[in-house]
Order: structure tokens, then C-alpha cells, then sequence
């Protein structure tokens, strides 16, 4: 697939590293002067300017702060039809989570960029843990066509994709990726830890 990632830093260098080792051809919207665009060609992404990044993408991946979600959308031009895997989480700078008034992020972004196909993922655990087996990720939208090829992304990763419902849910997401946070940042819990859904 042709995916853009939207973002080079934990997540989004990440993403682009096991895309790309799957075969997929992963391209970094970067902006010319950006410090990240050696090591996005170092592991075999291609680098080119958001706007021109994203126009032959089948996926755009955006794993930016979200204080710069709003204007890098508005920055791209239109792309209706697009699947939008929203890989952010709505924190302020002490990390606690933000409610948009959209409810979530995921559903601010869909106001944001409208018609695009917009999917939430990779947000719930940190960026070092992707492609970990062990670990699952969440993944829920209001598009079962866009679904399906986020979860085959997922487990491009090897990780096990689990369907979260509709995309409103994706403030119950956030919400747990706020809980990983505290529990990481203020080391309540030691070392590599993510979550998993036990079924019996």
C-alpha cells in the first residue's frame, strides 16, 4: 500500500520502519528543512512535503502532537475518500487527557478533514512497544472498509488487532492511552508493559 505518515517522531518513525519492512511503500510528510528527514530515508521511507505527500497515499497516518493537528490538516487540501489512521492522543502538556468538543480527538479530527474515512489506532500504548506480539492494539471507526485495512496494518505489525466498535469509542481509547501514560511517565509500573484483552 501506499501510505504517507504525517509525524516523525516516536510513533510516527516507528509506524514508517515496520510498514516499510512489510513492504509497503511508506512515505514521511515532511516539511524540506526537517531534521528527521535523514533518518526517514536511512530506514528506507520515502521524504517529500505534506501536501505532496499525501496526494496519492491509499492510508495517511498522522501521528503528530496534537496541538498541530488542526493546521497540518487544514495545510493539505482536500483528500476526501482517504482513509486517516489518527495514531494522536488530545494531551495537554502535563499529559493529562483533553476532551475535545467533539468528544474525542478521532471525532475532532473527522470534523477537521471532512469525508475523510477516519480510523483510530496505535495510540493506547508507547510508540517502543509497536510491533511487539505480545501486546494488543485497539483499533475502531465508523467505516468496516477502513477497518479492515487498519487491521491488516495491525498485524502487519504482528500485533493482534482487536475491533473496538464505532469511532465514538475512540474516547474510551484515549482515555486508556492516558492511563498508560501515568502509569509509565510516573513509573508506577516498571519496564515494558501494554495491554492485552483476555477472553475465556
Amino acid at each position: 500500500m501506499k501510505i504517507t505518515v504525517l509525524g516523525f517522531g516516536n510513533v510516527g518513525s516507528q509506524l514508517g520502519r515496520l510498514w516499510t519492512a512489510k513492504g509497503h511503500k511508506v512515505t514521511a510528510g515532511l516539511r524540506e528543512a526537517s531534521k528527521r528527514a535523514k533518518t526517514a530515508k536511512e530506514l528506507g521511507l520515502s521524504v517529500a512535503e505534506p501536501a505532496v505527500a499525501v496526494k496519492d497515499a491509499d492510508v495517511i497516518a498522522v501521528a503528530l502532537p496534537w496541538q498541530a493537528v488542526e493546521a497540518t490538516l487544514a495545510s493539505l487540501g482536500p483528500f476526501e475518500g482517504r482513509i486517516l489512521l489518527d495514531a494522536t492522543n488530545p494531551l495537554a502538556a502535563d499529559l493529562s487527557v483533553i476532551v475535545p468538543e467533539a468528544g474525542s480527538g478521532a471525532e475532532q479530527v473527522a470534523q477537521w478533514a471532512r469525508g475523510v474515512r477516519v480510523v483510530k489506532a496505535f495510540n493506547t500504548i508507547g510508540a517502543t512497544l509497536f510491533g511487539d506480539p505480545d501486546f494488543d492494539m485497539f483499533y475502531c471507526s465508523d467505516d468496516e472498509d477502513a477497518k479492515q485495512v487498519v487491521r491488516g496494518l495491525i498485524e502487519d505489525t504482528t500485533m493482534s488487532p482487536v475491533d473496538a466498535g464505532p469511532l465514538k469509542n475512540a474516547r474510551y481509547l484515549e482515555q486508556i492511552a492516558g492511563l498508560w501514560v501515568d502509569l509509565a511517565v510516573k513509573g508506577r509500573i516498571p519496564g515494558a508493559f501494554g495491554f492485552k484483552l483476555m477472553k475465556k
